[in-house]
């Protein structure tokens, strides 16, 4: 009976160890938030989406690449890419203004739209590329909705 306790409990430890590692990218965004706090119209149509990402965890993270698709009231208003890294503080938030490109054809008239009304709901779908250490990235996806201020320059 002894002999068979080893082989058993080793086959138990091999089933249960892959499911607790199956995703690390999810692994890393825990504890992260991704939120628009402002949409501005500016004055040759551009529209510019300032966000920001809380960090609720003890340790930093450095960001070496964020993109955002951007929704407004369910229409597409673009996507925003950085390039230039951003490190995010242990319990603090860091975030920036993007310039939104590549939006639907019924991205202005949306738009116009809240302008009006001087908000509108919003939902943001982004990757986070995180610089982990000696080169090695990580991906994460994040998202939220909400409502935003909409403003015009």
């Amino acid at each position: 009976m002894k002999r068979l306790l080893a082989p058993v409990l080793l086959l138990a430890l091999f089933t249960l160890l892959p499911a607790g590692c199956n995703n690390p990218a999810k692994l890393i965004a825990v504890g992260l938030k991704i939120e628009v706090t402002r949409l501005e119209r500016t004055s040759d149509g551009t529209v510019l989406a300032t966000w920001h990402v809380e960090n609720s965890n003890v340790v930093s993270y450095l960001v070496s690449h964020v993109s955002h698709k951007v929704y407004l009231n369910g229409v597409y208003l673009g996507v925003a890419n950085e390039d230039e890294p951003m490190a995010i503080p242990a319990t603090s938030n860091a975030g920036r203004t993007s310039k939104l490109t590549g939006g639907s054809a019924e991205a202005a008239p949306a738009v116009t739209a809240a302008l009006a009304s001087g908000s509108g709901s919003y939902r943001i779908d982004s990757l986070f590329i995180f610089g982990i250490y000696d080169d090695k990235v990580q991906n994460s996806e994040l998202a939220n909705t909400g409502t935003v201020p909409v403003t015009a320059k």
